[in-house]
């Protein structure tokens, strides 16, 4: 569902070394824009980003992180698909390098300025190490506005495998400029108290411009600097620049 705004999951939405599968990821965002158009509903998206912040979190470590996206949407407002991601997040009790998430949902988007969405999302974490199992599941529901302002609410379940929830609440903008050029926003609280964790503010600003099937993203993210945790740890204010590539 991520996310040029957010340079991450698909939104319908400790190592200094490139990540794995690097290479392959930057040929096919060569290739990509002269690749023959995917059959009906179905399309990909790949992404190099400078780092992968997610709500707040550097779920990269601050390093490179190269994500693939494929996307099905039936004319109905049903969609699923599959989106995966290098990450890094280690700690004493588990290393994690690869997300792995599977989607499914239904977009209804009838004659009117007013559009709905309702995802649950599967989040997994191929090769993990150590005694917990972090995969989980998450309900989303969104409701965008003249295609501009949104707000997404999420509520997961038995979070990391540790028998709490988590909740989490994102209010977004979205302004063409130009034909090619968006400038966006979002303010977001992620709520993972029922755990022993913490609730933070987050937010991000930035800009994105198309050519062809390219898309540039140049993003500021900031949060309220909440500690290491087992979601990963606090990205503070660092600036974001991601190339996407749709096939």
């Amino acid at each position: 569902m991520a996310n040029g705004s957010s340079a991450g999951r698909p939104e319908h939405g400790s190592e200094s070394s490139p990540p794995r599968g690097w290479p392959a990821v930057f040929v096919l965002a060569l290739l990509a824009p002269q690749a023959e158009a995917m059959p009906d509903g179905l399309s990909g998206i790949v992404t190099l980003t400078s780092q992968y912040i997610y709500r707040g979190l550097a779920v990269s470590d601050g390093d490179p992180a190269a994500q693939l996206g494929l996307d099905y949407e039936h004319e109905s407002g049903m969609f699923g698909g599959v989106w995966a991601s290098s990450i890094d997040i280690a700690s004493r009790f588990s290393e994690r390098d690869t997300e792995l998430d599977f989607y499914l949902g239904y977009h209804f988007a009838p004659e009117g300025p007013l559009a709905l969405t309702a995802t649950v999302i599967r989040y997994t974490y191929p090769g993990q190490t150590g005694p917990i199992d972090y995969d989980y599941g998450e309900a989303l529901f969104s409701a965008t506005l003249y295609d501009s302002l949104s707000l997404e609410i999420g509520f997961a379940r038995e979070l990391y495998g540790l028998g709490g929830n988590g909740r989490h609440w994102e209010l977004r903008y979205d302004r063409p400029v130009e034909s090619a050029w968006v400038i966006s926003a979002g303010l977001g609280r992620n709520d993972l108290t029922d755990y022993g964790g913490y609730r933070y503010l987050h937010w991000d600003l930035g800009a994105s411009a198309r050519y062809q099937r390219l898309t540039f993203d140049l993003r500021w993210y900031d949060n309220e600097r909440p500690g290491a945790g087992i979601g990963g740890q606090s990205a503070g204010s660092a600036l974001v620049l991601a190339l996407s590539a749709a096939f």
